[in-house]
């Protein structure tokens, strides 16, 4: 099944342009509004955004800030047009969150490359497993993360219940490992109390009952995982 890309750019003649480089390649769905972008932005079911960055009543700048905000496509590759080259614009665009930006006068065969090169990017980013960890001792909290790290897993560490329960609501990571709450819970009482969110997020759990050796810490990690258990 073919990608489906989205362009939303309010200049008819760039949307058809764009429509004839990708159809062959792409599923091509096109959008000539920042509003009506907004407001259905969660029916495209695009796999990729080409989001114009000027255009009346709602530009593109507004318009990804509104996508960032939406669960439904927030996780969603959007690379920018722009009719100028900017390399300022997209070191700021990059760093908000975009996948790219590129000009609309783009050959062909440098806009077919550039949009390979996202979605192999966004595809590995998507094969990255995600753990949370949760532990009131900053020098443990650094050690197992330093650990993980080094083991190409991406990582985040808390020192309190109500963020971790904020970050999985938001980030839905693959892992919890649980450690004492900085309030002083101990991980079975962090555990007991969030419960509900760890299991409708889908997210495997890990009680830190002990302190992890770093190679312990690996070993189950990756148990816990390939089994889908909680650990627990």
């Amino acid at each position: 099944m073919k990608k489906r890309i989205l362009i939303v750019d309010d200049d008819i003649k760039t949307l058809k342009i764009l429509k004839k480089y990708l159809e062959d390649e792409y599923d091509v769905v096109i959008e000539n509004a920042g509003y009506r972008f907004v407001k259905k932005m969660g029916s495209y079911d695009a796999d990729l955004i080409l989001l114009d960055i000027e255009m009346p009543v709602v530009n593109g700048l507004q318009a990804f800030d509104e996508l960032l905000r939406n669960p439904e496509v927030k996780d969603t590759p959007v690379v920018f047009l722009s009719g100028v080259s900017n390399p300022n614009l997209v070191r700021e665009l990059t760093a908000k969150g975009a996948a790219g930006c590129i000009v609309k006068n783009i050959p062909k065969e440098e806009l077919i490359a550039q949009l390979t090169k996202v979605f192999g990017d966004a595809e590995k980013r998507a094969s990255v497993i995600e753990i949370l960890i949760l532990d009131d001792d900053i020098a443990h909290l650094r050690s197992m993360r330093d650990t993980l790290l080094t083991n190409d897993y991406k990582v985040k560490v808390v020192r309190c219940t109500f963020d971790a329960v904020e970050y999985i609501k938001t980030h839905h990571p693959n892992m919890f490992i649980i450690g004492r709450d900085q309030s002083g819970l101990a991980p079975r009482e962090v555990y007991d109390s969030i419960a509900s969110t760890i299991r409708s997020e889908g997210v495997v759990s890990l009680l830190m009952e002990d302190t992890f050796f770093t190679s312990e810490l690996v070993d189950l990690v990756k148990r816990a995982l390939d089994n889908n258990t909680r650990g627990i």
